[in-house]
């Protein structure tokens, strides 16, 4: 699930470390920060945040932490889970297949990410990995069908990852 909160911490050396440690603690991915130094309300210093955890119960610890170490959540929002979209497709794989390959996914909609591996071995067999996330289960189902019916027309396997 990625998460955008806005936060305000005593304009204090420190405070900024102490704040991001109970992300890195329940096994966040910190996407950005934004530490809005030029406003300084009350003595407090508001800073803009985006991370991604693994579960809400992940998210609950980090906010019970900051209520302990006095830090103000102002606003959370964009809060949206993240679903896995893994396969290994084999055989006569150019690269501009692979291009429709990416190209397909992301017009289904609601894609975050599609990272590509892809073997350059002499041979005219390739493999290729394409691992992504979405952010609604309806898009695997949609990217399933898109890539089996694709490995039909085309002529290669398509192997579905196991993750979450």
């Amino acid at each position: 699930m990625r998460v955008n909160v806005d936060i305000q911490l005593k304009d204090i050396p420190g405070q900024l470390i102490g704040a991001l440690e109970p992300i890195s603690k329940n096994d966040g991915n910190i996407r950005s920060v934004v530490h809005r130094h030029d406003k300084v309300s009350g003595g407090k210093i508001s800073i803009n945040l985006t991370f991604e955890v693994g579960n809400q119960k992940a998210l609950d610890n980090i906010l019970a932490e900051w209520k302990g170490k006095e830090v103000d959540v102002m606003k959370i929002d964009h809060l949206f889970e993240t679903f896995r979209l893994d396969y290994v497709v084999v055989g006569e794989l150019p690269p501009a297949e692979v291009r429709k390959i990416i190209e397909g996914i992301q017009a289904i909609g609601d894609v975050e990410s599609i990272d590509v591996r892809y073997s350059v071995s002499g041979s005219k067999e390739k493999a290729a990995l394409f691992s992504g996330k979405v952010r609604n289960k309806d898009v695997i189902k949609k990217a399933n069908k898109f890539m089996y019916d694709r490995a039909k027309r085309i002529g290669y396997i398509v192997i579905r990852g196991f993750g979450e």
